[in-house]
């Protein structure tokens, strides 16, 4: 629909100057690729759609490749090049400075490097003041210019996120994308933009003259919400990986965070698909690290022998049992190379799956509904099978259901005597009580290795930390041998350095995380439509009743609510197609998520 006031701006300028050093520059930033189309090409065809007639490209680095790709035509619009002669040592004011003389009726401004949809500038032209800039809600990650809007939708200030942390609470991001009317141009804009260069401000902002005009009070800017329309800026390559996202089709959507494996917090969603602990680490820990940041950054870190002292000081175990690692996975990746003939006791950690698919792999499943283990059964299993080793998740991944300490230890028990190893997986076993880990039972069960992700409890994804644990000489020599002496960066280092000082904090925020826990399960149970296991972990595993496939639902969820979660169809476990796993985050995000899953099973089938 078309927005009341509506008058289209027939011109254009686009800065495309820019070498997009920090993607590449292999090709000139505006002809970037965002969803398999460059820049460049997408913003021409959204100015054609909302009325353009001409638009004009100032254009530096690689300015033929330009030219080439887009002519003097393109989607029946005019296009005319300015070329900018110092491009790699100034900045947008300068390039448009050298364009001045285009600046003469209303007209867009944008940089080269932001992606909008077409809706983004009929809204601007909308706008009946001097001049109109998009914005948008601030988000994390966000950083660079911001605008400070007061209650009439007026800017009052540009500032930028770099020079100042305390943002104003009234402030948005701006898009980049403005519409200058011509008197404004011609009685303010370009004249101030002439002293500003003229000054010497080669390397500045023109956004410092808009940033002048709500100062001086002569003119209104007026600042156009945008949040609800799709937008991205492009300075680096994450913001290539972010925008392909957000320009993607519906159904590639969540197909294209599946692939990430992570990094979820630089897109718009809830992330209850990775398991972390929000309570942890402190502020007073965080500020630490950063004190030791230049260290961390500069100098090399331990070794992987002072590294188990260090860590042997956070887990209570000797460092002679120890092995530090680039987190869980490092070490299952390892085992996989070393051990064959092993029983995975499933569903469980899909690492553990594609480690050992190369070698003779066996499956002892956990029968449904319950997921409970048996020790005995395993130990039948493992031998009828031939395995030398048997794997086991507690608590487990997905069920969140764990195994009792004295069923482990009996289990650990039967397969010594049947000369097996036992290898359990304790990454979330923190979450469960303080009495279930069996990491104090090295010593005497010389077959027991314990694996420990400390990514999870400890809520440092970003570092990948990680150790195994045994008393077998054999296996932990062998393991340390696949492992090269630096696996563990500076920061890592730092955080296990800092950590046994901060050990009353981090049990406060387990306490925390198990209490969030038993109120997400009580509320989960009350949503129509699944069946919920009672969890020993920070997430939950739910069974879908009625006809509706895990996918379909997570989908919905993601498209519909911003809601990412965890399809575990890819389980090795009966009706897997049926079973999504939620993490459990901050109260307030639990109930986010529990209105969407409502939400989302309320609708009709």
């Amino acid at each position: 629909m078309p927005v009341v006031g509506y008058k289209p701006v027939e011109k254009a300028i686009i800065l495309a100057a820019g070498s997009g050093r920090r993607i590449g520059g292999g090709v000139p930033k505006s002809l970037t690729q965002v969803g398999g189309r460059p820049i460049l090409h997408r913003v021409l065809e959204q100015l054609a759609s909302a009325g353009v007639r001409e638009t004009v490209l100032v254009v530096g680095h690689r300015s033929n490749r330009i030219r080439t790709s887009i002519g003097s035509r393109f989607a029946d619009m005019d296009v005319v090049y300015v070329p900018v002669d110092r491009y790699d040592s100034t900045n947008n004011a300068y390039s448009l400075w050298i364009a001045r003389h285009h600046l003469d009726q209303d007209i867009f401004v944008l940089d080269g490097d932001v992606v909008f949809d077409s809706d983004l500038l009929v809204r601007l032209a909308a706008a009946s003041d001097d001049a109109a800039s998009g914005v948008s809600a601030l988000r994390p990650g966000m950083n660079g210019t911001v605008a400070d809007v007061d209650a009439s939708g007026r800017i009052v200030e540009f500032l930028s996120t770099h020079d100042r942390i305390d943002v104003p609470r009234t402030a948005r991001k701006t898009v980049n994308v403005h519409v200058l009317r011509a008197k404004y141009l011609r009685e303010e804009f370009v004249p101030l933009l002439e002293e500003l260069v003229t000054a010497g401000g080669c390397n500045e902002f023109y956004e410092q003259v808009l940033a002048l005009t709500v100062r001086r009070g002569n003119y209104t800017v007026r600042a156009v919400d945008c949040t609800d329309i799709r937008w991205y800026e492009v300075d680096d390559v994450s913001d290539v990986i972010a925008a392909d996202y957000v320009f993607s089709a519906r159904a590639d959507r969540l197909p294209f965070l599946e692939g990430l494996h992570g990094g979820y917090w630089r897109f718009d969603i809830a992330d209850h698909r990775l398991m972390i602990n929000p309570y942890f680490p402190p502020g007073e820990l965080i500020q630490q690290l950063a004190d030791d940041l230049t260290q961390s950054l500069t100098a090399y870190p331990l070794g992987s022998a002072a590294l188990q002292r260090l860590l042997a000081a956070v887990v209570g175990v000797p460092a002679e049992h120890l092995v530090v690692a680039n987190g869980a996975s490092e070490l299952i990746t390892a085992l996989g190379r070393i051990l064959e003939d092993v029983a995975l006791v499933v569903p469980g950690f899909n690492e553990y799956e594609a480690a050992f698919a190369r070698t003779r792999g066996h499956h002892i499943e956990l029968a449904p509904p319950e997921f409970r283990f048996d020790s005995r059964r395993c130990v039948e299993q493992a031998t009828r099978t031939q395995a030398k080793a048997v794997v086991v998740t507690s608590p487990n991944n997905p069920t969140s259901i764990a195994v009792p300490r004295e069923d482990l230890l009996l289990a650990c028990k039967l397969l010594a005597d049947q000369n097996m190893r036992l290898i359990v997986d304790e990454s979330f076993v923190d979450f469960h009580s303080a009495d279930s880990s069996v990491l104090d039972e090295l010593s005497t069960h010389p077959n027991l290795t314990v694996i420990k992700s400390m990514s999870k409890a400890y809520g440092v994804g970003g570092l990948r930390l990680g150790f195994l644990a045994t008393a077998d000489t054999v296996l932990r020599e062998r393991v340390l041998a696949e492992l090269p002496v630096w696996n563990i960066n500076g920061l890592a280092e730092a955080f296990l350095r800092r950590l046994p000082g901060f050990a009353d904090q981090y049990q406060a925020s387990i306490a925390r995380v198990r209490h969030d826990r038993a109120e997400f399960y009580r509320e989960l149970r009350t949503v129509p439509g699944v069946t919920v296991l009672e969890p020993d972990a920070n997430f939950v595993l739910l069974r879908l009743l009625g006809t509706r496939t895990a996918r379909e639902v997570t989908e919905e969820l993601l498209h519909r609510h911003g809601v990412l979660v965890k399809d575990c169809t890819n389980k090795s476990m009966p009706d897997a197609h049926r079973y999504i796993r939620i993490s459990c985050r901050t109260a307030a995000e639990n109930t986010r998520v529990i209105a969407a899953l409502t939400a989302v099973l309320s609708t009709a089938e």
